[in-house]
């Protein structure tokens, strides 16, 4: 390949680093040029590249996105504008290395990275720290067994800096976390989660020798232990911001971190690793200047000074270039690159890979969730569960005919249709109730119109002291009463219970919580539910006279909304294993698990089969309004219709998918509670929904 023509968006102080950097790598004749540098002012730019030598400036980024000439373009200005900044370049076709923090958020990271992959371009975040050569050192020590068995961290990066404006202004996504606490998460997950592989759970598999082999496009060394518990806790600026965060981690395989980071503090920059032999410190956690050895009684056993060819920021550059230079023209898979162009957007640098990128954002998402921290680009938590004043209307979809009919309206939020297997009445769920409505038709006409469809009266299914019942619901077979999720006063997690019509008391099902109901087998006698058990919500199955529950899925991340078919040989479910929310479906045992739907810019919830199997409804979410995992309300969503294409035809040919593409069929505002459980009438000619009202 030729020399790599780099350039450099944003003429700040981190972009003077990576100048450095980079012309030093230049000088060295190591296949690297500084080739441009953009700033919003063109005197800001020209004054930028004359110090450090750069060959090009331009007073505008979108005209840097323009020049076809640059091989790679590095995003330096705030984190805060890196989504702006990333799909400009993206958009005009060229390859970014981006600047820590990623983006803001996790929406915006998944928005991004889907972008790249669409237009075939090569993306990597640039978070030095993965591409350190110490990295390696320290890890060869932990290997050796230097310092026995790791079992803890701790990692404080601090620096007073709230005289910076950038770091206190919640618009520019300020706050500890996102500048400084990324060095402290980092270092925790390098040498405490990156341990091993997980075997088929996290899509890689161990060999006899305890090596990983992993999937396309993710490698194994960037899959470890899940979290177990987070507990994060900090101080705030006065400008809402967190100035002062302090995070305890333990992980499944329960080793522990216990980090800090703080633009409000005393500078203090390491991270030590416990082990029982000894401990490892490293200086300077962000550029690992020095790493040092002791042994069990605290002596200095070793001290090394890792070599560098500038200032550290050189080794990403080369990593994005050896990447670059790996990639095979016309190989990526862009349905857009079928004239054998160069595209990127199968080649990753293994050190920090999408999927690291997406962990790493969500883990950071999730802190600032606990730490009440939000942007003002962002919706908060609180006003996006904000459902006073929401009204609803229960409707129902005839899918031949293509008509909507509204059976109620109700002054409050309703959720979760569920029509019964004899077509004469639904229930739903209101203030934590369970409510059963009669269905009433009026005499077909003269033209067999079979009659409209109408709401009859409406009871309160008995339920005593289970009254805190959510959006998981289904009826029981027999037509005695309701499986349903409800919330214990006692820990307010959820549990599954049985309620009955005719008055009976409750009957608890699962013990252990939280447990989430979705589905029951047409015999009525085992449930399917999601749990979230050490760490991680999979997909269990109990029988519903009571007993051990039995677990179906092991893939990291949600596994949600199980429910089975009419048949009781197929459960359907939705997934985030794959980076986005997704249909699946299994056996009823758990085996032969199979995508559904492969949306790259959607996150699909709950696949309803149809009684007669042959279409499925889901509700999909576009991935700038939810995380992949996050199903919220008040929001714009769609209903999706998906039909059966059968097996394998007469003339021998079959289909490789059981389900044809889905095909939008509605658009509403809903989200939470529109179709949460299934809603299919018994002629699988019609379902009911909700939509809401603010």
């Amino acid at each position: 390949m030729k020399n790599l023509k780099f350039a450099i968006l944003g003429c700040g102080y981190i972009a003077g680093k990576m100048a450095e950097a980079v012309k030093v790598l230049e000088n060295k004749g190591m296949g690297v040029e500084l080739y441009a540098a953009a700033a919003r002012e063109l005197n800001k730019a020209e004054a930028f590249g004359k110090q450090y030598g750069v060959a090009k400036a331009y007073g505008s980024y979108e005209d840097l996105a323009a020049d076809s000439e640059v091989d790679l373009i590095y995003i330096a200005t705030p984190h805060s504008h890196h989504y702006e900044h990333a799909k400009l370049c993206i958009n005009a076709g060229r390859n970014i290395l981006v600047e820590k923090a990623f983006c803001g958020n996790v929406k915006q990271a998944t928005e991004i990275i889907a972008m790249a992959h669409d237009k075939g371009v090569f993306l990597c975040e640039a978070m030095w720290t993965r591409f350190l050569p110490a990295v390696d050192v320290v890890r060869g020590w932990i290997n050796a067994g230097r310092i026995g068995q790791v079992q803890s961290v701790e990692a404080d990066f601090s620096q007073p800096l709230t005289h910076v404006e950038r770091l206190v202004n919640p618009a520019l996504a300020g706050g500890a976390l996102l500048d400084l606490g990324i060095y402290s998460l980092t270092f925790a997950d390098l040498f405490l989660n990156e341990v091993g592989c997980r075997g088929n759970s996290s899509g890689c598999d161990c060999t006899a020798d305890g090596n990983c082999v992993g999937i396309v496009g993710r490698d194994c060394a960037n899959y470890g232990a899940p979290i177990a518990s987070l507990d994060a806790r900090c101080i705030k600026t006065d400008t809402g911001v967190d100035a002062t965060d302090w995070i305890n981690i333990t992980y499944k395989n329960g080793k522990k971190a216990y980090l800090k980071c703080s633009i409000a503090t005393p500078w203090h920059n390491e991270g030590i690793i416990y082990g029982t032999k000894g401990y490892i410190r490293v200086v300077n956690l962000n550029d690992m200047e020095e790493l040092q050895v002791y042994d069990a009684a605290g002596q200095l056993v070793e001290s090394v000074k890792p070599e560098r060819i500038c200032n550290c920021y050189e080794y990403e550059v080369l990593a994005c270039k050896k990447a670059l230079e790996s990639q095979i023209p016309g190989q990526a898979g862009n349905d857009n690159a079928h004239d054998g162009s160069t595209t990127f957007n199968d080649i990753q640098c293994p050190e920090m890979t999408h999927y690291k990128t997406m962990e790493m954002m969500e883990l950071m998402d999730s802190i600032r969730d606990r730490l009440g921290v939000s942007y003002p680009f962002e919706i908060a938590p609180g006003v996006t569960w904000d459902r006073s004043g929401n009204k609803s209307i229960l409707q129902v979809f005839d899918i031949e005919k293509g008509k909507i009919t509204s059976l109620k309206k109700f002054d409050c939020v309703i959720e979760a249709p569920n029509w019964s297997a004899d077509g004469k009445y639904i229930t739903y769920n209101s203030n934590g109730r369970i409510y059963k409505m009669d269905l009433v038709r009026s005499a077909p006409d003269s033209n067999s119109n079979p009659g409209e469809l109408t709401a009859g009266d409406i009871t309160e299914v008995p339920s005593y002291y289970v009254d805190n019942c959510n959006n998981d619901h289904v009826l029981d077979p027999d037509g005695s009463g309701l499986y349903v999720s409800h919330h214990t006063k006692e820990d307010g997690q959820s549990r599954i219970y049985k309620i009955f019509f005719d008055g009976r008391e409750p009957v608890l099902v699962t013990p252990l919580a939280p447990s989430y109901l979705h589905g029951i087998t047409p015999d009525g006698k085992h449930l399917a539910y999601c749990a979230e058990r050490n760490g991680e919500y999979d997909i269990y199955t109990i029988p519903t006279a009571g007993g051990n529950e039995k677990q179906l899925t092991t893939a990291r991340g949600l596994n949600d909304g199980p429910e089975y078919d009419s048949k009781g040989e197929y459960i359907y479910f939705n997934s985030v294993r794959t980076g986005r929310m997704q249909a699946w479906r299994m056996k009823a045992d758990g085996s032969k698990q199979e995508q559904l739907t492969f949306d790259e810019h959607w996150n699909t919830w709950f696949p309803h089969i149809s009684p007669d199997l042959q279409k499925i409804v889901t509700v999909a979410y576009t991935e700038v309004d939810v995380k992949p995992g996050e199903h919220v309300p008040n929001k714009m969503v769609e209903l999706r219709l998906m039909r059966s294409q059968g097996s394998c035809s007469l003339n021998g040919s079959c289909n490789a998918r059981p389900f044809g593409e889905p095909k939008t069929i509605l658009k509403l505002f809903g989200g939470q509670g529109t179709v949460n459980v299934n809603s299919w009438a018994p002629g699988s000619k019609q379902f009911a929904f909700v939509i809401y009202e603010k």
